[in-house]
This record gives structure tokens, C-alpha cells and sequence, in this order.
């Protein structure tokens, strides 16, 4: 422990002062199980949890900061999940100001999250827009209704439509969508549809990540389907 405190405490010293921290908080609750995710998470409609995950969240910070010389100076901060737009815009302004009763932004920061394209509110955009966040990005995957409902992701494009243009009327700088290939029943047709529906949107940013199939680390989500249901090796590369 005592070696970790000095190798933790010589890390912020080298970097707070000369260019600023980074920081991820992970939030982890969703509503629904996607069950092509490999992130850590929880699955609850119970949203009584979040004060209390908040609370403790809040409460570790506090630990870190007791061992720290100096104030953090944070220079980027990214929201990750799980489903960070499951905690309300109130929960989320809560822990923003409890992490900068603590700390201060740098003069040039870039504050970031993960959304929901359907349980991203209006009223989160301008909460955490209003708290420094600038750049945002949705969880695509795919448009295809079979490999939506495949995976337990049922948003049609009209969701990810209306909130890449309510992030733009905010004032967002950047929005990013993420799309996977070699999804489960996933053809090259689809996500070619799914491609140019989102050149439509003309997102400032797109992640195209490569889906893992460890259902023996996953267990029950990715059982749902098994390699019968995913693109062969050779379609994988051609998407």
C-alpha cells in the first residue's frame, strides 16, 4: 500500500502543475442488458440507487484527495458506463460539484461522456453542457432490426437523430457515434445501411469497433446467440 500511495502521489506531482489530470469515472447502471457489452455493469430500473453510488463515489474522492499535496488541477474528465445518462441531471450536477469543491478545471479542459440515444434527456444535455462538457457520444452499434433485437438494442435512428441534433442545438462541439461490426445475424449489407444512415447525421467523430465474443467471460448476454449467429472471419474483415 505504502508503495502505491508514493507511486500514485509522484504521478499527480509530475503532471498536475504542468499540464493538468485526467480523470475517468465509471457509472455502471443500464436499464437493459445489451448483451453484446463486455464493459462492467449493472442492470436495475431502481433508480433510487444513484444517490447512494453517488455518496460513495464522492466519498472515495475524498480519500484520494487526502493523500494529494496540492489541489487537483483537472484537465479532462470522460464519463463512461454502463449507461451514464441513467443518473438524473440532478444526480449528475451533484457529483460534478462535489468532485470540484475538491479541484479546479485547467484553463484549457475537455469534459466527455457516454449517452443513451434513448435515455438521454434534453435536460442532461444542457446540465452537463452547462458543467463543461462539450463532447458527447451514442452508442450506435447497428440499424438493422434483427441484430438489434439480437443483442437487446432496440433504438431506431430517429432516437440517435433527435439526439445528435438537441446535442448540436446545445451547443456540443463534438458528437461522436459508435458502430461495431461482426455483430450477431450482421451482414455486409447492414452495416453499409448502418454507415450511410450515419454519414446522414454527419457525426464530428465515429468509433468502429470490433465485436468480442467471450461468452465464456460474459456469460448469460452473450449466450444468447452463439457462433452460428456471427459473421464468418472473412465477412468479419470485408465490414
Amino acid at each position: 500500500m505504502e508503495d502505491w500511495k508514493r507511486t500514485f502521489i509522484q504521478a499527480f506531482e509530475e503532471s498536475n502543475q504542468a499540464e493538468g489530470i485526467s480523470i475517468y469515472i465509471h457509472l455502471p447502471y443500464c436499464e437493459n442488458l445489451c448483451t453484446f457489452c463486455g464493459c462492467h455493469k449493472r442492470i436495475t430500473k431502481r433508480h433510487e440507487v444513484e444517490e447512494p453510488y453517488i455518496d460513495t463515489l464522492l466519498r472515495e474522492w475524498d480519500l484520494y484527495c487526502a493523500l494529494l499535496p496540492e489541489r487537483p488541477q483537472i484537465k479532462e474528465l470522460h464519463l463512461g458506463g454502463g449507461t451514464p445518462t441513467f443518473f438524473s441531471p440532478e444526480n449528475l450536477k451533484k457529483m460534478m460539484d462535489g468532485i470540484f469543491a475538491k479541484a479546479d478545471r485547467c484553463e484549457s479542459f475537455e469534459f466527455s461522456y457516454e449517452g443513451h440515444p434513448n435515455k438521454t434527456t434534453e435536460a442532461h444535455l444542457k446540465t452537463l453542457y452547462d458543467l463543461g462538457y462539450h463532447r458527447n457520444s451514442y452508442g450506435v452499434q447497428d440499424y438493422d432490426k434483427k441484430v438489434q433485437k439480437t443483442i437487446n438494442r432496440i433504438q431506431p435512428f430517429e432516437s440517435v437523430e433527435k439526439v445528435t441534433r438537441l446535442s448540436r442545438e446545445v451547443g456540443y462541439r463534438s458528437v461522436s457515434h459508435d458502430l461495431v461490426f461482426g455483430l450477431p445475424h450482421q451482414t455486409l449489407e447492414s452495416i453499409k445501411d448502418t454507415i450511410e444512415k450515419s454519414r446522414q447525421l454527419k457525426p464530428d467523430r465515429i468509433a468502429f469497433y470490433s465485436y468480442a465474443h467471450v461468452p465464456w467471460i460474459k456469460g448469460v448476454g452473450q449466450r444468447g446467440y452463439d457462433e452460428n449467429d456471427l459473421p464468418s472471419a472473412q465477412e468479419k474483415r470485408v465490414m
